[in-house]
């Protein structure tokens, strides 16, 4: 898939080298050239514009993008102002940063119905972490109740097959996915480690140490894991 972030601060750049991760491609944009310098050999692309100017917009590949995200968690002005751009032209697909109640408000009376809020999403990540120790890796909100976790295997799921671990009957978790490592050799010969996705998870698989558990569920569902 195809997504454009603009904003490539904090929030942005995690956001688009995350999605490039995991395969997808992605342009950056900002309008600070030191940003896109950071990000330029992590993600697709990156170009340095301004995302209120509507003709400097427009040259972008708006309508290829499955989704666009706006990230900007300082400036109210043009946040609202790039939204208000993107909609003018047509493109229904935005994820949009609140950056306060009436920011908020304001971008979902434009029509914006995704809205993040990474602020909120911290506090559930600590939450996740406190409680998961160094068993957690990362933590995406769905919906307000039901989240994506990825954490390490747990010691005692290392050698089990899957139908043997029984994830949502035992912890009210559902395994869509398993990040398991793999080491290879660059061109210098450096052995350097990798992760492939295992998404089509037979019950005959057997959990391997260093897999990563891509679990969705609950948030009261790590309260079960991290007592393992």
């Amino acid at each position: 898939m195809k997504y454009l972030v603009l904003g490539l601060g904090n929030l942005g750049r995690a956001i688009a080298e995350n999605l490039v991760r995991i395969g997808h491609e992605v342009i950056g944009v900002d309008k600070d050239m030191h940003r896109i310098d950071n990000v330029k050999q992590t993600i697709s692309a990156a170009v340095c514009l301004n995302s209120t100017d509507k003709e400097a917009l427009n040259t972008l590949p708006l309508n290829e993008m499955d989704a666009i995200f706006i990230t900007y968690g300082k400036d109210f002005g043009i946040s609202i102002q790039t939204v208000a751009l993107l909609k003018n032209l047509g493109i229904e697909q935005l994820i949009v940063r609140s950056i306060s109640p009436i920011h908020e408000a304001v971008i979902r009376a434009i029509g914006v119905k995704e809205i993040m809020t990474p602020e909120e999403d911290y506090a559930a990540i600590y939450a996740s972490q406190s409680m998961l120790g160094d068993l957690f890796k990362h933590w995406y909100r769905i919906t307000d109740t039901h989240h994506i976790y990825e954490m390490v295997t747990p010691r005692t799921f290392v050698g089990q097959k899957i139908s043997n671990i029984r994830f949502e009957e035992n912890f009210d978790v559902r395994l869509t996915g398993i990040e398991r490592p793999q080491v290879s050799k660059n061109l210098l010969g450096l052995k350097q480690t990798h992760y492939k996705v295992l998404d089509k998870l037979e019950n005959d698989l057997i959990i391997e140490e260093g897999d990563i558990l891509i679990l969705f569920g609950k948030m009261k569902v790590l309260k079960k894991l991290a007592s393992l």
